[in-house]
């Protein structure tokens, strides 16, 4: 109990900003990433911080993150969000995000996403 108490105590309060790759193999270019509103479906349990980016290339795809300032209340807003057709959600440390695509193969898609997995690790 003392580790978590300890974590929240030391958070800054707000959700830094994600830094999404600019570009990815085969082509998707990332065309803007801004604040947005909580996208419908997203508890609002956690008080959660989105942006949205837009990517372009072999189809379009858009992205919602909602950062958290715990990591469990990403978890738990992954476990209740619904997802709609021809979107995915997936939880990367404390960000619950979401990628909703059209015109996508499955081999372009799953570059964009690991892509995006991987820019949202601790470094």
């Amino acid at each position: 109990m003392v580790p978590v108490l300890i974590a929240v105590a030391c958070g800054s309060g707000r959700v830094e900003k994600p830094q999404l790759p600019e570009s990815v193999s085969p082509g998707w270019k990332l065309s803007s990433l801004a604040r947005a509103s909580r996208p419908a479906g997203v508890p609002a349990d956690g008080s959660p911080e989105c942006w949205r980016g837009d990517y372009g290339g072999p189809g379009s795809v858009r992205v919602w993150l909602c950062g958290y300032k715990v990591r469990e209340s990403a978890f738990d807003a992954v476990q209740r969000t619904r997802t709609e057709a021809q979107m995915v959600k997936f939880q990367e440390g404390s960000y619950l995000v979401l990628v909703q695509w059209n015109n996508v193969s499955k081999e372009n898609l799953t570059a964009l996403v690991r892509a995006i997995q991987k820019s949202l690790q601790p470094k």
